[in-house]
């Protein structure tokens, strides 16, 4: 039986990645590690089972890892790096300093967003055979200049960076390593970065909405679905020759240009 391990996939784009990879049959089964699990959607339910764990805990990686191994079989198929993200209160903080993290928001950010990559690849990668496939969500962040971020930005930066390593040192096992790099999505980070923004939660998605406009060519948000399709891709045969490489899922943001007015 092929099956996937898909951190953060109890909901938003981690739960988009997980209904992706089922829909399009790149496996049977989906392990889902998250800190907070949460029942998936009835039509995918049977296929989908969480283990609680902290992606920034190798103790508790580990363990998660092994009864997982232990219930689908000593060898995953695909593994998904999504968990990642922030707290309000990290997006708050940063404005009301002038884009100054505490040092204790930048080393969670990090922490979070970018040892957990490291972490639970280091974990589940050796247990990967040949034609097995990795991908990691990275951010559009990591591929631009962003001072509200810089924290944030800086992490998906580095799992950027990781993920073209890790592509060339499991090559020779035959395991492809690719991420996806995803735009505006209406997830938990974007509402809370909305309501810091916008000045409060019932203006975050007024707030948001108005960043899309400014910032995407297409003039339209990314999706979880858009986010998913992209990365069952990558972790499909169809992309057997793909390694090292970061797709960017955004709209044209990082084309650099402002959307032509009509």
């Amino acid at each position: 039986m092929k099956y996937a391990i898909v951190t953060g996939g109890a909901r938003g784009l981690g739960l988009g990645i997980v209904a992706a990879l089922l829909e399009e049959k790149i496996v049977e089964t989906v392990a889902v590690i998250d800190k907070e699990l949460a029942p998936a959607p009835a039509a995918i339910a049977k296929q989908v089972h969480g283990f609680r764990a902290d992606v920034t805990e190798e103790g508790s990686i580990h363990s998660a890892v092994e009864a997982i191994a232990a219930r689908f079989g000593a060898h995953p198929d695909v593994l998904c790096n999504n968990a990642g993200g922030g707290e309000r209160a990290w997006f708050e903080g940063s404005r009301q300093t002038n884009n100054w993290d505490s040092v204790e928001t930048w080393r969670r950010y990090v922490d979070l967003n970018l040892n957990s990559v490291y972490l639970v690849s280091r974990e589940v990668a050796p247990r990967m055979r040949t034609g097995g496939a990795i991908c990691n969500t990275s951010s559009i962040a990591g591929m631009q200049a962003v001072p509200m971020l810089a924290a944030y930005a800086a992490a998906k930066a580095g799992v950027i960076s990781y993920t073209r390593t890790l592509a060339a040192q499991l090559a020779p096992s035959g395991i492809r390593v690719n991420a996806v790099a995803p735009g505006v999505i209406y997830t938990q980070i974007w509402k809370q970065l909305g309501a810091a923004v916008g000045g409060g939660d019932d203006k975050a998605r007024q707030a948001f909405e108005a960043i899309v406009q400014q910032i995407v060519p297409l003039g339209r948000e990314q999706t979880e679905e858009d986010i998913g399709r992209a990365a069952a891709w990558l972790c499909s045969e169809k992309a057997k020759n793909v390694t090292g490489q970061i797709i960017a899922v955004d709209g044209g943001i990082t084309l650099g240009v402002r959307p032509l007015e009509g």
